[in-house]
């Protein structure tokens, strides 16, 4: 192994390294940078102006729900869940609208015009921090990202200072990941197993909708599947199925039953024969051992992973991602519930778009037609007053619930409502008929 050059510092030694009026930038998810997490809260009212650029966190840590830190400390993040949803109430913590392709440029840019900076010296290094996590060295004096490639990939190389939490347990993956020991100027020890994510059983109406999603699915097929309960069911549906391949912003344990099962050899793709392409891995801890030093899966940016010019030129390109909700006339709102942020926009619309510029390729949402309760319905006349769209009406592809499938391209306004009143709830196609009628749609 190369002799490295970077210093071995205790999390509270490098909290102190975060200083006034610096861009710093922490992995996210399964990669997430635990000890700045844990840290930065005790740290915070020393410091005035400093902003953190991060995505999904796993859990409500003190710095987010802390009163008082506005001004101090501001959170730029690309990505919400359950965990910090409700953290979005303090003044610190706020949401970034992005397509999960553009993540790394946004907070390049971000920190540019923070620095005001001209765009003719806008490579610089204006990143002040890079705080993530890797695996330990191998022979040749690498280190690997491990889980996460999604910015932190790209922005590594944009930070003036590098900090990584330095993990036994963290996968050693290939691709993007790989970074030289000798450019690491601190590295802080953990020790604790990457962060899980264990998605619920699919229940019946999942299995309905994998079922139809498996008759959409052609052998040879590249997908691209999302997380939960339905993308586990879809998964299920086409373990009979061969030679597919993927390209996914995620790669997760439906990916390695399907991987596990024969259905994926990548031999049909077109890009990166035989290997399976993500940006990012988060699932269960048999997910992380299939992933560690596994020479054929590889990690990329979501630039790259999500960029739809790459995605389209993929063989049978096929995006399935799911929604909050839905209206009769096709406009696809995944990331909110009204006014409410619960998720983000991710890569849901890169991916559904991008798979439908492949030869053979389609864009598919498939959701359960109502909400868990039964109390509402999913397919709407109108999104709620403040749902955001995810996935424009023009972009629209197909539809499938546990009642069937909604074909939208090349369909009028009339012909789509009706097709998706069609796979809807029956306790609520009634009511959306009177409704569709109403304003005209039909």
């Amino acid at each position: 192994m190369q002799n490295h050059s970077y210093k071995t510092v205790s999390p509270a030694q490098a909290i102190q390294l975060v200083q006034s009026g610096h861009s710093v930038v922490v992995s996210h998810a399964s990669g997430e940078a635990r000890h700045f997490y844990e840290q930065i809260h005790k740290h915070a009212r020393s410091l005035v102006q400093t902003t953190v650029y991060g995505a999904n966190p796993s859990k409500n840590y003190p710095c987010f729900s802390e009163a008082g830190l506005n001004g101090h400390l501001n959170f730029d993040l690309t990505f919400l869940n359950s965990s910090v949803r409700q953290a979005r109430k303090m003044d610190h913590v706020h949401y970034v609208p992005s397509h999960m392709s553009r993540w790394a440029h946004h907070m390049h840019s971000s920190a540019s015009r923070k620095k005001q900076l001209s765009q003719a010296n806008a490579d610089e290094a204006v990143i002040d921090i890079f705080w993530g996590s890797c695996s330990l060295s191998d022979e040749r004096g690498f280190v690997s990202l491990g889980l996460n490639a999604v910015y932190e990939a790209e922005i590594i190389h944009r930070a003036k200072i590098i900090i990584l939490e330095m993990n036994p347990h963290m996968p050693f993956t290939y691709g993007s990941t790989l970074f030289p020991v000798s450019k690491i100027n601190y590295v802080v020890a953990q020790s604790l197993p990457p962060p899980t994510h264990i998605s619920p059983a699919p229940g019946p109406e999942d299995i309905k909708i994998g079922s139809f999603v498996a008759e959409l699915v052609s052998d040879e097929s590249t997908i691209q599947l999302g997380i939960g309960g339905i993308p586990n069911a879809i998964g299920q549906s086409l373990a009979g199925h061969r030679k597919l391949g993927v390209h996914t912003e995620m790669i997760n344990d439906a990916i390695m039953a399907l991987k596990k099962s024969g259905a994926i050899d990548g031999s049909s793709k077109s890009l990166w024969k035989d290997k399976i392409i993500g940006a990012f891995a988060y699932g269960s801890a048999d997910l992380y051992k299939f992933i560690d030093k596994n020479t054929e899966i590889e990690l990329h940016p979501a630039s790259i992973v999500n960029d739809r010019s790459t995605i389209s030129q993929n063989h049978k390109m096929t995006s399935i991602n799911t929604a909050v909700e839905i209206d009769i006339t096709g406009q696809v709102c995944s990331e909110s519930i009204g006014h409410a942020e619960i998720t983000g926009t991710g890569g849901a619309s890169d991916t559904h778009i991008g798979a439908q510029l492949s030869k053979g390729g389609r864009g598919i949402i498939a959701m359960r037609s109502t909400t868990k309760d039964g109390d509402r319905s999913k397919i709407v006349c109108g999104l709620a007053p403040g749902a955001k769209v995810t996935i424009h009406r023009n972009d629209i592809d197909t539809v499938v619930t546990e009642y069937g499938i909604a074909e939208m391209i090349g369909k009028n306004a009339s012909q789509r409502a009706k097709s998706l009143i069609e796979i809807a709830h029956p306790k609520f196609r009634e009511e959306l008929l009177f409704e569709a009628k109403k304003f005209g749609y039909l």
